[in-house]
């Protein structure tokens, strides 16, 4: 759960159960602890728009009344004040448009055909996909050289053992090609993980009515036709990992790509959708050079049918009541698929403070300390991981004489999925040396000789 901190999650769930229907809350749930990432950052963000909605004041889920077909989301009145809006919820991912998923099929399928040639190699080839470009009929294209069917034929197969007999390791890079799918293959000392493939190709789009977001569009455009309702409808768009929406406004010098603008202004144009509203996690450039900019918001991008203008006020408190999100769209999409947020394996740890003076304290992480004691992270992972590798500053309190006189902890809040352990230090002569005091009562340097 990369967008929002899981206890954040909870915390909208227990809010909205009460006013979902039992099929609708199940289904929630369920995307949201699904593995794969077109399935979980959407239902994150779904929850939290209709969460949003919800503390804008009365807002009925899924109206029955609407039609017989898949329920819109949402129905609210305080969107646009005193205007009825129907609203469904959509959000997206570059999993289809970055052409991904069928690179990491081929991967995957020479990978375990290497495996079967010399044993766990495969863990050690990292893949390069050809691109192509021109013009068809003066059409510009440019696609990744990848085949949605690809299997790996005996040429293939050849090719590779004679690759992989090299002794102790070829060193030159394979170049396979078969059919639509051109790659290069190279053999890396350190074992790789599932993300063991490039294109130079980005996730650009090259028609302004073929690609996934107008085909996104165009379906809610369809579950929202009822011809007998009059009001507003309006689709909640969210980027979960979208190039397309986060870089709505890009301008293509060459006129070659279309941009997520141009895109929904096209589909507004001939469209019965009235506003469509998109929301980005968006990290603005840092003003230091060099230091890279720490806070995420929400950007906020209405766009309306022609001759369409609304206020915005119950968008912007919409906005106001989002939490914020912990990492842009790309970043969540690509943790995601790492599993790095599951409740068992979440090790996002708060950073440590230690402050030095007359109170010695050391703030740490209570989950790094609750995996320490639990025996899921070892000692040395613990040092690293809570005092940046450095020094053991319990070790050193020890030596020094200093025994723990005050354990306080500090909630990280719903939006943090750690708490703070703050522990104090004074100095005990149950692990120092006994000394004489002075007149004035403070300590000499002279010990006693116990």
């Amino acid at each position: 759960m990369p967008i929002f901190a899981r206890r954040r999650l909870q915390a909208m769930l227990n809010d909205l159960v009460p006013y979902l229907e039992e099929s609708k809350a199940k289904d929630l749930i369920s995307r949201l602890r699904n593995k794969r990432a077109e399935q979980a950052l959407p239902a994150e963000m779904e929850m939290a728009l209709l969460w949003g909605l919800h503390r804008l004041g009365e807002m009925e889920p899924e109206p029955k009344w609407f039609g017989t077909g898949r329920l819109p989301d949402a129905y609210s009145e305080l969107l646009f004040p005193s205007q009825p809006t129907i609203v469904e919820i959509a959000a997206m991912l570059d999993i289809a448009l970055s052409g991904e998923e069928d690179m990491r099929r081929v991967s995957y399928l020479l990978c375990e055909a290497a495996n079967k040639i010399k044993r766990k190699s495969g863990k050690h080839l990292f893949f390069y996909f050809f691109e192509e470009s021109g013009y068809e009929e003066r059409t510009y294209y440019r696609r990744r050289k990848v085949e949605k069917d690809f299997t790996v034929t005996d040429k293939l197969l050849n090719a590779l053992a004679t690759w992989l007999k090299q002794p102790p390791h070829p060193r030159e890079r394979l170049h396979l090609s078969d059919g639509k799918t051109e790659v290069l293959v190279e053999w890396r000392e350190q074992k790789q993980n599932q993300f063991n493939f490039f294109c130079s190709m980005p996730s650009e789009v090259h028609s302004i009515t073929e690609n996934p977001l107008y085909t996104l569009l165009t379906e809610k455009s369809d579950q929202l036709k009822n011809p007998e309702y009059e009001g507003i409808r309006c689709v909640l768009l969210a980027d979960a990992g979208s190039t397309l929406l986060r870089r709505l406004h890009h301008v293509d010098v060459t006129n070659r790509t279309v941009s997520g603008q141009s895109i929904i202004d096209n589909f507004l144009s001939s469209s019965k959708i009235d506003v469509v509203c998109v929301f980005s996690p968006y990290r603005p450039p840092s003003t230091i050079l060099g230091r890279v900019n720490t806070s995420i918001s929400w950007r906020v991008t209405p766009f309306f049918r022609p001759r369409l203008t609304l206020p915005l006020k119950g968008i912007e408190r919409l906005t106001a009541a989002l939490p914020k999100p912990r990492f842009e769209g790309y970043q969540a999409k690509e943790l995601h698929q790492q599993g790095l947020f599951s409740h068992s394996d979440n090790r996002w740890y708060i950073a440590s403070n230690i402050s030095t003076g007359t109170t010695m304290t050391i703030s740490i992480s209570a989950r790094a300390l609750l995996d320490l004691l639990a025996g899921h992270i070892t000692q040395e992972q613990f040092i690293q991981k809570t005092m940046n590798g450095g020094q053991n500053q319990f070790k050193y309190h020890l030596d020094q004489g200093d025994i723990i006189t005050a354990i306080t902890v500090e909630h990280g809040g719903l939006d943090e999925d750690d708490d703070r352990f703050t522990i104090k230090f004074s100095r005990d002569p149950s692990v120092a040396p006994l000394v004489r005091l002075g007149g004035n009562g403070n300590h000499c340097e002279e010990k006693v000789g116990l």
